[in-house]
């Protein structure tokens, strides 16, 4: 089923005018101007796809010189403007009153094809280790390359070193229930529920700061990693930001602990990789992974 504005939740769209307010808002954002074009095959005589649609972007891009293409989709498709959508996301949150300061990052790539927001609350910070904190955050995804529907999945920000994590486990349960309709006029009530789930992985990820990895252990995560072994090279040479710790040393001096190799993971995920892309699938890539650690480590399923 493709996306119209109900199965999106969005009840509403937005003026030129108002969508221009929203790109002023964010300069340095590539905002598309989707439209939907007819379709047609054929060398010689042209002839018309029916009930087809190519989603074109209409501006000219400084490196192609000529309109993106970013997918066909069938006549029942309605495009949801980012710029609705990232005025949707300001207006949710700007009604939150629990959770202070919100900060709202929307980002494009791929040529404007998929859309990430990411919605920060500094003033809601944990500590999980001394001279360590983390926030809360939720990313909001559309696309009009047809890849995803608008959706969205919470996680946390690591302040020292401003990495992006994702949370595996404990917002699998929430997603299930609720990611359906994170979008149905209910997105500030979604994120004070997420809070409460948040505040459970806080605690989890306190008790990975207090699990100590054996170096039998830590060889065997490598394989579950999404990481190659060039990576796996670059990363146990990369210092933590902060305490300079190295992954070989502390594994050879039975000092690493769970919560400090996930730093190390996500640091690398979030600084040396280029690709918003692939940093995108590896952050609940390595969530996974660390819960699943987690669970080996301590004898069960947390």
């Amino acid at each position: 089923m493709e996306q119209t504005l109900e199965s999106a939740g969005l009840d509403y769209e937005l003026t030129l005018a108002e969508r221009e307010d929203v790109q002023k808002r964010y300069p340095n954002v590539y905002f598309p101007e989707p439209t939907l074009e007819p379709v047609f095959y054929g060398r010689r005589d042209k002839v018309r796809i029916p009930e087809k649609r190519a989603i074109v972007d209409q501006k000219v891009h400084e490196t192609t010189q000529s309109p993106g293409v970013y997918g066909i989709c069938s006549e029942a498709y309605k495009i949801i403007h980012y710029e609705d959508i990232i005025h949707m996301v300001e207006n949710s949150v700007g009604a939150l009153t629990d959770y202070g300061k919100v900060q709202v990052c929307p980002t494009t790539y791929l040529d404007g094809g998929r859309l990430r927001i990411n919605v920060k609350f500094p003033e809601m910070k944990s500590e999980i280790k001394k001279v360590d904190s983390i926030i809360p955050k939720v990313d909001v995804f559309s696309s009009y390359d047809l890849s995803t529907k608008l959706t969205g999945k919470f996680g946390a920000w690591q302040l020292k070193c401003t990495n992006g994590m994702g949370i595996w486990k404990s917002m699998q349960r929430f997603a299930k229930r609720h990611l359906q309709n994170l979008f149905l006029n209910d997105f500030g009530n979604t994120i004070s529920e997420g809070m409460l789930i948040f505040g459970e992985q806080v605690n989890t990820w306190k008790n990975w700061a207090s699990t100590q990895i054996e170096k039998e252990i830590y060889e065997t995560i490598w394989d579950e990693l999404p990481f190659s072994k060039a990576e796996r090279t670059k990363i146990e040479a990369l210092p933590e930001i902060g305490t300079q710790m190295l992954l070989s040393k502390a594994v050879e001096t039975n000092t690493l602990d769970l919560w400090g190799l996930n730093s190390v993971l996500t640091q690398f995920a979030t600084h040396e990789v280029k690709s918003e892309l692939r940093r995108i699938d590896l952050e609940p890539a390595i969530a996974r992974s660390m819960e699943l650690l987690y669970a080996k480590t301590t004898g069960g399923i947390h």
